[in-house]
This record gives structure tokens, sequence and C-alpha cells, in this order.
């Protein structure tokens, strides 16, 4: 089965509140038309959670054998990886920017319209005249809405207010003053780029004793979920993501069944939410008044308001279902058809909205006061209900992240390159691929939750074919095969991919994801560590044998069986350090543990004991013949000449022997092998001249 045609998607995060919401359109949509979706993200799992106006170093062409073409969002990638995937033949929707030179489609939130609509409201609604701005000019959707903020200055022949450049499109942004803010005199209002801008300015601002909507109005731009809670609330401007995404699907996937799509613009429109931040106190008590006389028409326009571009819910034809329903027995069909315009967009001022509107509808059409009751209600349990679920969701969120810790940085008891441990979370497969000493990636065996598939098999592979391809199939519908760069700081071990469904509930650069090749990454790492840490612990960091420690604990498991420990002391090797210096004598030792090893069998075990002296541990070995062997093998190969710093040195080794089998514990045994030893070096001093250096 291939899977060439699948749907890629490269963006900075592959979930969160704000990309998480762009690549849930991606799937839902890929899936309508009956193509898989592979989301690869683009930063490091250790990455920072700033990228506007930075795109990362993204370089590796992962999945390339899978992905017929990409949508690519904003500050994903840089344009030259841009211009690669044209030159292999894979066609790109560019969501959320533009990129110069290249001849794409492209499907752009109208940062105008939602900027336009902001600054008129502060300007006619609350009579502002002087509006100071806020954001990161660096990047063109800032820049966008700067000039919209300007041209509605100039339509009302108003100068504009103080320029506060931002260093980046989040609440760290927000480097400069109060002081900066009143230097020329307080503003009316202010007006943010962003949401996460506008949170950081009111901040800053309010620890300066500034408080809003009292001392400046505030607005933002995104509307994002916390601008609804934060106090005051925040007004914003929305942006459709969902039909964003979703028409850069339909794009793609057209040019891929080889249609020609033009190469042009396509900009949705946002919608101002007002709210307390703006100078709309009673915004919660009450609706706005509408030059409206027909109620049914007044209706829809009311909820008109509430739907999301693109939702594909008609707010006309739902205002019918609520008028037939009063005039009707049963006000079901109306609560359910307004739950589904809720869902579109289930936040807390929607459902407020939907609820006043239907009570101004009843109030003018004198209809029964009790259902109107009962459709509040039953909108109000399921919003309660969305939102228990989100609770939960996090909750047990929290709870994976702890078992994940736990398994990978605590108890050990997870091997982090055996992708089981995934079983921990939602997901449904993965596959990890991990970099070896040769820089080449090698997957290991991968997982499955459900056993209906093949096996997803180890072994090396290109970036280019990972994920394998039976993890592609895996994913089932409304699922999406994710893929992170095993990354943190300086540490890469390689990519990380999972079958799961999208996290658009936590913040971007903290789905669950990330964490998981963030937690694989550092869980690898400290082994590492570990290992490196334990070979110091047992080795002599100048031989790289076993030390004195390590050869000692493994004696227990010989003892009173058969074996030998033989006990070497270097004879001359003191007039070699005092003759060549050190060094030299270092470079000495090395060698003699060389030829140790060299000289040994399999399952014997070598180790420095300390100064000149070596320990030999002769596995499965009696007294005799073989045993004398070995150690003659041992005294020639020592006692050849060495090559030291261009002038040739000679040592000769005194060895002794102690038999495992006499039922002597370790100690006694090195004192055995030690004191035979001695008795060897003794009668070798009564007949040996000193070994010359040349």
């Amino acid at each position: 089965m291939g899977f060439e045609g699948s749907v890629g998607v490269l963006a900075p995060f592959v979930g969160g509140t704000y990309y998480g919401r762009l690549v849930a359109g991606t799937v839902a949509a890929a899936a309508a038309r009956g193509r898989g979706l592979i989301a690869l993200q683009t930063l490091d799992a250790g990455a920072d959670m700033v990228v506007y106006g930075g795109t990362p170093s993204f370089e590796a062409p992962v999945a390339w054998d899978h992905i017929g073409g990409f949508v690519v969002f904003a500050d994903a990638v840089q344009p030259a990886y841009l211009r690669r995937l044209a030159g292999a033949g894979k066609p790109v929707v560019l969501v959320g920017h533009t990129v110069a030179g290249l001849q794409r489609p492209v499907v752009l939130p109208d940062n105008g319209n939602g900027m336009r609509a902001a600054v008129t409201h502060l300007i006619r609604e609350h009579g502002c005249t002087r509006l100071a701005f806020t954001g990161y000019l660096e990047a063109s959707d800032i820049r966008e809405r700067y000039d919209a903020y300007l041209g509605v200055l100039r339509e009302h022949g108003l100068t504009p207010g103080p320029l506060l450049p931002a260093t980046s499109n989040i609440e760290g942004g927000i480097t400069w003053t109060a002081k900066d803010l009143l230097r020329d005199g307080k503003p009316d209002a202010l007006v943010a780029a962003t949401d996460r801008n506008a949170i950081g300015a009111q901040r800053m601002l309010a620890a300066a004793g500034l408080t809003c909507p009292g001392d400046y109005l505030l607005t933002g731009f995104d509307n994002i979920d916390e601008a609804a809670f934060i106090r005051p609330e925040l007004a914003s401007a929305g942006q459709p993501l969902d039909a964003m995404s979703r028409l850069a699907v339909d794009m793609l996937v057209r040019e891929l069944d080889g249609e020609r799509v033009p190469p042009v613009e396509h900009r949705l429109p946002t919608r101002f939410v007002p709210r307390t931040s703006c100078g709309c106190t009673a915004f919660a008590e009450r609706l706005p008044e509408l030059p409206i006389a027909d109620p049914l028409a007044r209706l829809a326009h009311r909820l008109a308001g509430v739907v999301v571009f693109g939702a594909g819910v008609d707010p006309e034809a739902t205002a019918a279902i609520v008028a037939r329903a009063f005039e009707a027995s049963s006000v079901v069909p109306a609560a359910e058809a307004l739950n589904d315009l809720l869902a579109t967009s289930p936040a807390q001022e929607t459902l407020r909205v939907i609820c006043r509107a239907v009570q101004e509808y009843a109030a003018a059409v004198s209809a029964d006061p009790r259902r109107v009751q009962d459709i509040v209600l039953f909108l109000g349990r399921s919003y309660n209900r969305r939102q228990l679920g989100d609770q939960l969701h996090l909750r047990s969120l929290i709870s994976v992240n702890y078992d994940l810790s736990m398994a990978l940085l605590h108890r050990r008891d997870a091997d982090p390159r055996d992708p089981a441990w995934l079983a921990l979370t939602p997901a449904t497969a993965g596959s990890i691929a991990l970099r070896d000493r040769a820089g080449e990636l090698i997957r290991t065996a991968g997982w499955r939750r459900h056993h209906d598939g093949p096996p997803i098999p180890p072994g090396p592979t290109p970036v280019e074919a990972f994920p394998p391809v039976e993890l592609v199939g895996a994913a089932r519908p409304g699922e999406a095969v994710f893929v992170v760069r095993a990354k943190v700081k300086d540490s890469d071990r390689g990519w990380l991919a999972l079958v799961d469904e999208v996290e658009n509930r936590v913040d971007d650069g903290r789905e669950l994801v990330n964490q998981c090749a963030a937690l694989l990454t550092v869980a690898l790492d400290l082994r590492e560590q570990e290992a490196k840490l334990l070979w110091a612990a047992q080795s002599d960091r100048l031989t790289g044998l076993p030390n004195r420690s390590s050869f000692t604990a493994a004696l227990p498991a010989v003892l009173g069986r058969p074996g030998a420990v033989l006990f070497l002391d270097l004879d001359g090797f003191k007039r070699v350090n005092d003759t060549l210096g050190h060094h030299a004598g270092d470079e000495l030792l090395v060698r003699v543990a060389g030829r140790i090893k060299q000289c040994l069998r399999e399952g014997d075990l070598a180790a420095r004991f300390g100064g000149d002296e070596f320990v030999v541990l002769l596995s499965d070995s009696v007294p005799g013949p073989e045993q004398d062997r070995i150690v003659e093998r041992l005294r020639t190969a020592i006692s050849a000449p060495y090559r030291l710093g261009g002038r040739t040195a000679r040592v000769g080794v005194s060895i002794g022997v102690a038999d495992c089998a006499t039922g002597a514990g370790v100690e006694q045994l090195l004192r055995d092998a030690d004191t035979a030893m001695y008795r060897v070096k003794a009668a070798a001093r009564r007949r040996a001249r000193p070994l010359p250096i040349r």
C-alpha cells in the first residue's frame, strides 16, 4: 500500500491553541478528501515558544517519500526549503504568510479587516482620539495590522499616537515601559497587534499603577482562549483558523488530483469581539442595539455575529428553526440547532450572545418564557459538559506527563529507545529513529496499541522514509501522524513519530507529542551520562581497563570454581618513568594494557590494580600446561620492546598466580596472588640485569 499522496503540514508546533487549531482543520479536511496527514514540527522539542519573525533552520526532507504536497504555516521553514520542495515537484499552499518570488496559492486572515473594526470601534463607540500601537513590526502580518491602524486614523483625521515596538508576539515582547507610553501625554487607548502583546502590556502598566479600562482602553488580536477569561476581558479580533486550514487543504488536494490551482491570495474575514478592555463594560449584561425591526431578522443577525467564518452553520436557518420551535410544542430542535452553533465557537461569550438573542426574540413575539428557560438550560448544561470535558482532559494530560516523567526519568523502568512507553499516552502507534555514531538513522522496533495491522519493523532508514509506511497506515479517522525532532539544545537524538489526535487545548509547544520528544531526548541523555559515570567508576581512566573495585566485584562469582587470579607487576617501569618522563610512562602503561588484552581468551578479565600493577582473572582455568602457556604469553608480550617518543624501552613483568578453586575469600585470593608475584620478583632480581633504554 502506498502513501505517496498524503498531505504534509509544516508548522513550528503541531499542537496548541493556535497551531493546534490550524492542524486540526487540516486533519479534518484531509480526511474528508480521503487523504492521510503527516504533521511535521519544524522546531526542536526543546525550543522556546518565541518563533515569530525568525523561521527555524529546518532542512531535513522528513517523510518526503510519503507526502504528495505540503500546507506550510507561517514561521515554519525558510524560503530555501520551499524552493527545494518546488524542485522535488511537491506543491505547496502557504497559510498565514507570503514568500517573495514564490508563486503559490496563499490563505491569509484579513488582518486589515479585524484591525479596522477594532480601531473604528474605539473611535466611534468610545470617542478615542489618541491611540497608541504596539507590535512586532518585523512580522508581515503585524505590519498589515499596523498599516490598517494607520489607515483608520487617516480616515478620521487623527494623528497616530506613540508607536511602541515589541520584540516578539508574546508577553515577553513588551520591553517598553509606562514612561514610553506617557511620554507625550496619556493616550486614550492602546492597540496591540496580538493578544499576548496586549496581556503583557496590561500587566506591565498595571504594575506601574495604570488600570484598564479606567486609565486607558485596550484591544488585542487573535482572540485566544485567555482573552475571554482574564480580567478585564480582552477585546480582540479572531481569525478563522479552521476555515483557513480547510481551504488550504482543499486547494492542495485539488492540485494533487491534477487540477490547476491559481497562485493567488485568498483572504478570509476576521471578526472583532468587543469586551470590557475596550470600554464595553456592560457587554455581559446586554446586547448592543440593532436598527432591525423584524424579530426573526434581528435574531439571525445576532447569531451570525458569533458564527466563525467557514464553520458550515447557517445562522438564518438556525433562526428559522428557533422560530418554528416557539410555534410548535417542542423546543428540542431549536436547542439542538443552537447547540450546533455554539460548538463552532464554544466560548462563554458565544453562549451569552445566543441566550440573550433567544430571550430578545421570545420577548418580541410573546413566546412562553418556560420554553426560553428550557433552551437556556439545555445550552448551559451542554456548555458545562464541554467545560468539564476540557478539565478532565487537562487533568488526564497532567497524569500522563507525570507517568512519563516517572517512567523515563525517575524509575527508569522504560527503555527510551523502545516506543512501548507511548502506551502511557493516548497515542495509538509510535516509531523512533535514532542517530548512531556515524550519524545514520536507525529505526527501533515500533509500537502499536491495536494489533490490527502489520508490525513496525526496526532497521536503518533514510529521513525521507521516516516515519515508516506501517506507522503512516496505522492512523485512524480523526488521527494524524505527528513527527517531532528529538532535540533539546545541543543534544540531537533523531526523530519521534506517533499517531494521535490533535492536541489543541494547551499552549503552543506544550502539546503531548512535543513533551514526549523532549522527554525521549532527556532520558537518552541521562542514560548516556549514567553509563559514562558507571564506566568512570568501574574503569581506569588511563588504560580503559576495569579498575580495582570493578575487578574485585567480579571475584565472588568465581570463588571455589575453576579459575585463577594473576597478579602482574612491571619490572623496570620506574626507570622508564624517570628517564623518559611521566608522559612516556603513561603511554607505556596504555601499551601494556593493550598487550595484556591481546593475550587473553574470551571470558577472561584484565584490570589495572594501581600504579604499574595489573590483575587478570582466567575463567575455567586449572593449574597445568594451558595456564602456564597463558602466563608465558603474557610475559613474552609485555617484555617485548616499546617505541616511546622516538626511543626504545623495555620492561619486564613478574606474574603471581592464585587458584580460585581453593575456597579462599576475595581478599585472601588477592593476597595469595600478590605473595606469589613477590616470590617471582625476588627470584628474578637475583639473576636479572637492568633493561636498557635506547
